[in-house]
Order: C-alpha cells, then structure tokens, then sequence
C-alpha cells in the first residue's frame, strides 16, 4: 500500500471517529432535555414567581367577604373607614337636599341632621352620614364638588383582631350551648336539670352580647361615616336698612308704659315709707316743740329786769 492510500485510510477513519462522538453528545443532549422537571422549566419562562408557579403578588377582595374587608397574601383584614370635612356652599338648605339625594342613590343614610341659622338669613348645617365602604371615597369626591372644602381628612382603624376575636367567642359559645342542649336531654333529675338550665340561660346571655358587639361592628365596618360641616359664605350688603324702624310705634308706647310705670311706682313706694315712719316723725315733732319751748322760756328770763332795779 502506498503512502497516499494510508493517509486516505487514516482520514476516513478520523472522520468517522469525530461523527459518532458527534452523533453521541446530541442524542445525550436531548435525552436530557426530554427529562428535565416541570419545576425547572419554567426558570426563565415567566410561569415562577417566588417560588410558587402562578402565584398572584396583589391584593384582591375576596369572594363573599364583607365589605370593608381587604384580603392580602395571608388573611382578611377588617377596617373602619372615617371621614370629616368643612364644606362652604351658596344655600345650605340646597345643599342638604342635594346630599340626602346623593346619599338615598348611592345606598347610604343621613343618620343626624342639624340646620340652623348663624346670622340673619345665614344658615349652616352639621349631618353625619353613614355610606358603603366601598364608595366612601367617591362620596368624599362628590361631597368636595359641591362647594369649597376648607378642610378635609379620612382615617382608618384596624379592627381584625376585635372582629375575629367576637367572631370566635361566639362559635364556642354557640358549640357550648348546643352541647348543654345535650345534656339537658340526658338530665334524669329535677337538680340536674335547673343546673344546666342556669348554665345554659348564661351561656345564652353571653351570646346575645357578643352578638350585639359583633353587629354593631360589623356596620362599623360595612359602612364608613362621614361628619359634615356646611354653612353660607358670608357676604357683607351695603344698603340702608329699615330694621330700626320696625314696631316703632309700639316700641315707643312700651317705653311711654314703663316710664309713667316707673314714676307710679316711686310715689306709691314713696307713700309706703312715709307711713311707716309717721309714729316716729310725730314722736320727734313733739320732742322737738318741747325743747323749743324750752329754749324760748330761758331767752325771756336772759331778756327780763331784775325785780326792784327801777328806783
């Protein structure tokens, strides 16, 4: 064999050696492929978010929780919404019928109302309203478009661990009446019976209060209040008035009544005096003519010539 066929030999066989090296790292390569995890796909792809496929990063409400309630990652938190605001308008009394409108559409109630007048043909106007807690911010919009707000606040309290708390207190309550209940039918004398029925008519007393929280802060929570304050815009009219002139005549007579009143009164209170101190002015009137008779006797002496001075 000569040397050119030897080195075609050795080429054929390099070239067959580097295509089966070939042949094997790519069927490696996608055997590896077929049989890569689930989890592990999906690095890169979008479907991994902190270690959980799919998971929602945001907050959303909950099917069937109730309102004033926002779920996040972990539980459903339950918050008081609150609301106050000055509120200046052209007509109060407008604006209070405009509002009780807004508030009848919207599913919320005007729960106290106070109109009165502050100055003459000035009127204000304090309500409190009770609206859902979902549309609690757009009442406080639609409350601001109605005049010039001077002052405006909202605020929030967090009261998850009050609603919880009443909410379990009253299962157990209720498991521990019903188990009570039980053992009530089970009773056989007279002495068993009136202990669980004392016990059970405590143990129902308690619900009936823990029932009457709960619900009053169950309202708390569904619906937000808003404290409103409302009066006129003061606006200062530059014309003559005719109020001094008003009732003139009978301000005069009134006046004319009491004056001639007053004088009657002084003379008669007069009179009174004067005869109360009679019995002492004639006590002194004689006390004083005595002693002026006594006076004008020693004057006649002092004046008289002694007897026998004319010789």
């Amino acid at each position: 064999m000569n040397r050119k066929n030897i080195y075609r030999t050795l080429l054929l066989a390099l070239f067959l050696l580097l295509s089966a090296l070939l042949l094997s790292s790519c069927g490696a390569s996608s055997s590896q492929t077929a049989v890569l995890p689930d989890y592990e796909k999906g690095f890169g792809s979008g479907g991994y978010h902190d270690g959980v496929a799919g998971e929602a990063p945001v907050e959303e409400q909950a099917a069937g929780s109730p309102p004033g309630s926002v779920v996040g990652a972990s539980e459903v938190r339950h918050v008081i919404r609150n609301g106050s605001m000055n509120l200046i308008v052209e007509d109060t009394r407008q604006t209070v019928r405009e509002i009780q409108s807004m508030a009848k559409a919207g599913g919320g109630i005007i729960s106290a109302s106070n109109i009165y007048e502050m100055n003459e043909g000035q009127y204000a106007a304090n309500l409190t309203l009770r609206v859902p807690e979902q549309k609690f911010d757009y009442f406080m919009g639609q409350l601001q478009e109605l005049g010039k707000a001077t002052e405006s606040s909202t605020s929030e309290d967090d009261v998850t661990m009050q609603y919880l708390d009443l909410e379990t207190r009253i299962k157990n309550l209720q498991a521990q009446e019903e188990r009570l209940r039980e053992i009530l039918d089970m009773a056989s004398t007279v002495e068993e019976v009136l202990q669980v029925e004392s016990e059970l008519s405590r143990v129902r007393g308690e619900i009936e209060v823990m029932t009457t929280k709960f619900t009053y802060l169950q309202d708390r929570v569904s619906y937000a209040t808003i404290n409103l304050h409302i009066r006129e815009e003061y606006i200062a009219t530059q014309h003559i008035s005719g109020d001094p002139f008003e009732n003139l005549g009978t301000r005069m007579k009134e006046a004319l009544v009491r004056s001639v009143n007053f004088v009657v009164t002084a003379f008669t209170t007069l009179l009174v005096v004067l005869t109360a101190l009679l019995p002492v002015l004639l006590a002194l009137a004689v006390i004083g003519l005595i002693i002026r008779m006594i006076i004008i006797r020693i004057r006649r002496r002092k004046k008289a010539p002694p007897a026998g001075g004319a010789a």
